[in-house]
This record gives structure tokens, C-alpha cells and sequence, in this order.
């Protein structure tokens, strides 16, 4: 009888403490706040973990978004904690996959390298002298506004010798210098040792479209300056078709490349030149395209989905992938890592190449991404972010342009 009793006391201890164990992982492992779309639900993501909304749950805010708290349970009946859950509507996109082209002209001028000026007796540095370096963006000289070399030259051939009060950002603060030009010996003219920057222009994939409104995204990431690495300040851009003419295979250690050219005419205008891509509005959308809804990054899982890229012509194809991946964190555009699992596209390009950032992810019907990197050393796998964080950027961007308006 006492073995009895001792072996049901050392049962239920043991079930106390994996009860306690479970109830403490809980409370550290599942969210404080969860967003969902269009359903007074939410995923844990633990098939241990339920989310119960209580009958006499009170909900606030707008028609657009509600809140409402909801009890996080063990096995559905131990309580563990409360969290709080927002409602939001589901977005609709219509996912691209196409290729385009961009040309971006510059808000300033980028530095992209500091140098030397031969003079009479010697070599000058006035550049370096004056503390400009590379990545510096030089936006006025003497007041004057600059937006191209020929600005620079113009101002600096005329200078008569003396001093140039120069603007500029420099690690993304305002700075001003004092610059003075160095005659060179050669022709007589006044050089300051710079290199700078006042366009871009490449080839991506658009990631969706927003059809009602002409929005447009892309890329997933910055069109970035080829020598300093850092995003290319925009004042205008323009938005041209362009075709896929061949590709370089990506191999391990050397990324590969689509090969596209442009096509004749404008088709949209670019506004903008961030972290999470570039985003602009086309003049015509197709206005019977298909839509899909947008995935919100908590419905973003790992296992199998689909790229929709162009890798010949002008005509995307969908190849099958592997999400590996998700980091959580948000205000990075590397959110998921993926893998590509699709024969036909590692025949074709190896994997991730340069021309693919933005293809659409797609996962049950949504779209729950875009390509944004290829790793170097494997270029089967690469980065994607959210399209949740993309779509983000595009409400900003049209809330600008409506205020503007």
C-alpha cells in the first residue's frame, strides 16, 4: 500500500512539475500581442498553446482595426496568460514577378572616391584636406544646389582660386566644410580630387501591384551605390519595361546575374529608394488582374512555397522553394531565409542571382514575400522579406502622395 501511495505521489510531483515547466515556457515563449486578419483567431504557434477569446470580450477601435484580449491556455483548460490581439482587414495585391527597369537620378551627388590634383611642384589633396570622404553626399556649393558632376565643375572652374563653402552629409548628418580648389598643372584648371556619382540605372523584379491605385514595389531592398554600398539618395526615377536577355549562373562565390534591357518609354514614376525597396506608381495597371492576399508575417511559415520570377524573356514562371527560416524581428528586410528546391530554376540560373530581388513568395495562395539576397557561398539559399513590411512602405508612400495632392 505505501508503495502504492508513494508511486502516485512521485506521479503527480512529476506531473506538477512538467505542468509548471510548460505553463513557465508559456508565458516566456508566446507573444504578448498577436495580429490577425479578418478572424477572431490567432495562432500560438504551438500545438500545445490555444488562444481562447472569452464570450464577454470587449473589442476597440475602428472599423479598420480592432483589439480585443484573449486568454493563452495549456492544452486548451491551464490558464497561462493574457495577450493582446489585433484585428486588421486583409490586403489584396496583385503579385508580379515581372522584370523592370530603373534609371535614379540623385538627391545630391555621392562621393564614390577622394583623390589627388597635380600641381605645379607637387600633388594636392583638397578634398582630403577639407575631410570629405567617400560616401559623403554633397548637396550645395556656396548655396548653390548640385545634382550632377557638371554642377561641380561648372561651380568649381569658376571659382577664381578662393575657398568653397561646401554642404554635404556625412554619416547621415549635416555637415559643412571649407574646401579650396587646387590649380592643376596640367591645363590651369581648378580641380578639388573627387569622383562622385549622380545616377544609377539596373534591372529588377516588381514583388505586387496595387491595381486600383497604380502602386508599384520592388526589389525588397535599396538600389545601393556599386562603391560605397550605400543606399543612392533619390530625387526622381523613372519606371521602364526591359526583357531578360540571358543569365549568368550563380556558382559558390561569385553571385550570379540576369541580363535584361530596357525597353522604349516611361512607365512609371520612382519615389522611392529605402531599405525595403523601391516604390513608385505606374501610369497603366491591368485593372482585371488577379489578386491575392498578403500573408501578415505571423501567418509566414516554414516549409514548402513558390517564387514567381522571369529568368527569359518577359514572362514570369513559378518554381518551387523552401522557406528555412523566419526571424521575427521587425525593420530588417531580411526576414525568412529561403532555399530554392525547383530543378528547372538551378538549371537555369544556379539558384539566387542579381535581377531576382523581388520576386514574389508565395505560400497557400498569399504572398508572403520577396527575394532580397543571394548568400555568396551558396546560392541555392538567400534572404526574403516580409511582403507585410513592403506593403507597410507602400501605404506610407500613397499617404504622402494623397497629402501632397
Amino acid at each position: 500500500m505505501q508503495r502504492a501511495i508513494k508511486a502516485v505521489s512521485a506521479i503527480s510531483v512529476f506531473l506538477c512539475v512538467f505542468l509548471f515547466a510548460f505553463v513557465c515556457y508559456g508565458t516566456v515563449s508566446v507573444p504578448d500581442s498577436f495580429t490577425v486578419a479578418d478572424s477572431f483567431s490567432a495562432d500560438t504557434g504551438s500545438p500545445f498553446f490555444n488562444c481562447v477569446c472569452d464570450s464577454d470580450a470587449v473589442s476597440t477601435g475602428s472599423t479598420l482595426t480592432q483589439t480585443y484580449s484573449a486568454q493563452i491556455k495549456l492544452f486548451n483548460f491551464v490558464p497561462v496568460k493574457n495577450s493582446t490581439v489585433t484585428v486588421v482587414n486583409r490586403r489584396y495585391v496583385t503579385p508580379g514577378g515581372q522584370p523592370f527597369g530603373l534609371r535614379i537620378f540623385t538627391d545630391g551627388v555621392v562621393v564614390t572616391g577622394v583623390g589627388s590634383v597635380p600641381v605645379d611642384g607637387g600633388t594636392a589633396y583638397p578634398a582630403k584636406k577639407a575631410g570629405i570622404k567617400q560616401g559623403d553626399i554633397i548637396k550645395k556649393i556656396n548655396g548653390t544646389s548640385v545634382t550632377s558632376n557638371q554642377d561641380i565643375t561648372r561651380l568649381v572652374e569658376n571659382c577664381d582660386g578662393k575657398a568653397l563653402s561646401v554642404e554635404l552629409i556625412h554619416n547621415g548628418k549635416d555637415k559643412k566644410v571649407s574646401l579650396l580648389p587646387a590649380k592643376q598643372s596640367a591645363d590651369g584648371k581648378y580641380r578639388i580630387g573627387l569622383w562622385v556619382r549622380d545616377s544609377s540605372a539596373g534591372v529588377g523584379t516588381v514583388t505586387f501591384v496595387d491595381n486600383t491605385t497604380g502602386l508599384f514595389a520592388g526589389l525588397g531592398h535599396a538600389i545601393c551605390d556599386v562603391d560605397t554600398g550605400d543606399a543612392m539618395p533619390l530625387r526622381t526615377g523613372d519606371i521602364v519595361g526591359a526583357t531578360i536577355r540571358g543569365c549568368v549562373k550563380g556558382t559558390s562565390g561569385t553571385p550570379g546575374e540576369l541580363c535584361g534591357v530596357f525597353s522604349t518609354g516611361v512607365i512609371g514614376e520612382l519615389f522611392i529608394n529605402g531599405s525595403k525597396g523601391v516604390y513608385g506608381i505606374l501610369n497603366e495597371t491591368e485593372k482585371k488582374a488577379k489578386r491575392i492576399p498578403v500573408a501578415l508575417s505571423e501567418e509566414v511559415k516554414v516549409g514548402k512555397a513558390e517564387v514567381i520570377s522571369t529568368v527569359s524573356g518577359t514572362t514570369p514562371d513559378y518554381y518551387e522553394i523552401e522557406i528555412v527560416k523566419i526571424y521575427k524581428s521587425d525593420g530588417e528586410e531580411k526576414n525568412m531565409v529561403i532555399k530554392v528546391t525547383d530543378e528547372d530554376l538551378l538549371k537555369k540560373t544556379g539558384g539566387i542571382v542579381q535581377g531576382m530581388s523581388g520576386s514574389p513568395i508565395i505560400q497557400n495562395g498569399m504572398l508572403v514575400g520577396a527575394v532580397t539576397h543571394v548568400f555568396v557561398n551558396d546560392p541555392q539559399q538567400g534572404y526574403a522579406i516580409f511582403a507585410e513590411q513592403m506593403l507597410d512602405t507602400a501605404d506610407t508612400l500613397l499617404k504622402e502622395l494623397e497629402n501632397a495632392a
